[in-house]
């Protein structure tokens, strides 16, 4: 589906008898899909007589999910994965959705596959019957795109917590922290996105029947469940951040204790051989062909000595 121009799906609901069962008395459903950055989008929604506030909805650049009901229809906003080629999944891709008893108008700007799969399905004559059963596959759409990223960043985070956990490599802090993001900015639309779906299924929404309702309630089930998964993975990165910052710390440790042992040992000797090297008289057996071994004896006698004491304090 061409998100830049005017995307236009008439699908008759005569034309098979289960289309028929659900609308008796309407021959034509329409559905339109506009990109909103379009600049005849606008005029095309102005053509529909649509009110003031649904078209400021509807061409919105910034959007969070939410349903609000408004005159006879229902406006909506959703979030879906992004799956486009080299794009990162937490920049949700948003719709913006009126919808009636007989009408839809979506708007976007970018590929959804979520609205591709509906659109095949419409053209091969096996899509939704009405406006209502159109919006619920959308949504399972959307929850079923999104459950496969929910479970990879799982599995990522399961393989990053093996590796600290049994020390065979050494997790990127960049990595980590790319993860982290991923989760924190899907969460973040998830809540408005269950909120959304409760409006949907609440009393007050006249335009989805108890049918519809009982199944947005099963995909409300299954994004409470993403969501949940989310905070607990949220969790576990904590976690695991600070268990590599523990590692790190204790590295670092293990290398400044060598680093003072080593210090320890060398500065009395460095001590002695700097006393011996001064350019003064005076320095015992400067005439002694021996003294020079008989120093590095007396060193490595003292390099003993402070082996054992390190050890007998348990140093070492």
């Amino acid at each position: 589906m061409n998100n830049q121009a005017l995307q236009e799906y008439d699908f008759n609901l005569q034309q098979q008898a289960k289309y028929t069962q659900d609308c008796q008395e309407k021959n034509i459903c329409r559905w339109l899909h506009l990109n909103y950055t379009d600049v005849d989008t606008k005029q095309q929604l102005e053509k529909l007589a649509l009110n003031s506030m649904v078209v400021d909805a509807l061409l919105s650049e910034e959007t969070r999910p939410r349903a609000n009901l408004i005159d006879e229809g229902l406006i909506v906003s959703l979030r879906g994965i992004n799956l486009a080629k080299n794009s990162d999944p937490e920049d949700m891709v948003s719709i913006r959705i009126f919808m009636t008893a007989d009408d839809i108008v979506s708007t976007g700007r970018r590929r959804l596959v979520s609205l591709e799969s509906i659109a095949d399905d419409i053209h091969h004559q096996r899509g939704p019957r009405s406006p209502s059963h159109w919006l619920v596959e959308l949504i399972y759409n959307l929850n079923d795109n999104m459950a496969g990223t929910v479970h990879f960043i799982e599995e990522t985070l399961s393989t990053f917590e093996d590796g600290v956990i049994d020390n065979r490599q050494t997790i990127s802090q960049s990595d980590l922290a790319n993860l982290r993001r991923q989760i924190i900015s899907i969460r973040r639309y998830l809540g408005p996105q269950r909120d959304a779906l409760l409006v949907l299924i609440s009393d007050k929404n006249k335009l989805i029947e108890q049918e519809q309702k009982a199944e947005i309630r099963e995909a409300l089930n299954h994004l409470q469940l993403y969501i949940e998964e989310l905070d607990l993975c949220k969790e576990r990165a904590n976690v695991l951040q600070e268990e590599i910052n523990v590692q790190l710390g204790q590295t670092m440790n293990n290398r400044m204790y060598v680093l003072s042992i080593v210090a320890g040992i060398f500065l009395p000797l460095g001590f002695l051989t700097g006393l011996l090297g001064i350019n003064v008289g005076g320095i015992p057996g400067m005439d002694d062909p021996n003294a020079f071994y008989i120093v590095t004896l007396i060193l490595l006698v003292i390099t003993g000595l402070l082996m054992l004491l390190l050890k007998k304090n348990k140093w070492l």
